[in-house]
């Protein structure tokens, strides 16, 4: 009975085995505490823009090649008359001179769209390999709003909605992917913003903190199942 009973048990415990040991579907997990997102990251690399422009000027990066910085790009997509779409850095004289850029927190990447808000983007394209990416962010407007940000992890693509606070508080966002590279941040306004800032974009390798997902040692799932199959083979054998 005994062995009856692992017989037809056992395609059904090798079955579920090999399930557990498939990769699970990638996940995208926010944050919006850059502490919590530092400690879940390894090799962190940020973006501060100190040292691209003098202090008090202010230099525009023009479509299709935008700004590089550290393997990653940042440039306008979407339509319109995106040919004259561009992200502009200000120093930290001229943005500290400015309600609208003034987060007090030095050099900043500022962007418009050149039409109207909801037909143009900021896509911010990351180096390949990278698993989490995180950014401070502001409308350019001194008062509160929100900003949509889109991710494509190459899996799948997810928005997330990012309440924006008054100047000079900063919003932060933080997002790793449990398996898949992130390939692309895409940020868009509402109607009625004029734009919006970005400073402190980092990005790394998600380290399998709060992502980890536990996975059964491949070897002693194959002895397993080796077991049960060796089993239903005695069974069978005493059947003839």
């Amino acid at each position: 009975m005994l062995l009856k009973f692992v017989s037809r048990s056992g395609a059904l415990i090798g079955a579920a085995l090999l399930i557990a040991i498939m990769p699970a579907k990638a996940a995208l997990i926010t944050f919006s505490d850059r502490s919590a997102f530092e400690a879940a990251v390894t090799g962190l690399t940020t973006i501060t823009f100190e040292g691209l422009v003098a202090a008090h000027s202010a230099v525009n990066f023009e479509n299709p090649a935008g700004l590089t910085e550290s393997g990653v790009n940042f440039r306008t997509s979407g339509t319109g008359p995106l040919g004259s779409g561009f992200v502009t850095i200000y120093g930290a004289a001229v943005a500290a001179q400015s309600e609208m850029l003034n987060t007090g927190t030095g050099a900043i990447l500022g962007w418009a769209p050149p039409n109207q808000p909801g037909t143009a983007f900021l896509d911010v394209r990351l180096p390949h390999g990278v698993t989490a990416f995180a950014t401070d962010l502001w409308a350019q407007q001194p008062f509160a709003t929100t900003i949509d940000v889109t991710i494509n992890s190459g899996e799948a693509t997810e928005i997330f909605r990012i309440p924006t606070q008054n100047h000079p508080t900063a919003s932060f966002f933080g997002v790793i992917s449990d398996s898949n590279v992130i390939l692309l941040a895409r940020f868009g306004i509402p109607a009625g913003q004029v734009g919006l800032v970005l400073d402190d974009v980092g990005f790394g390798t998600a380290n399998g903190g709060p992502t980890s997902n536990p996975v059964p040692e491949p070897k002693a799932t194959v002895l397993v199942c080796a077991g049960l199959l060796g089993l239903t083979i005695v069974e069978q054998r005493r059947r003839l």
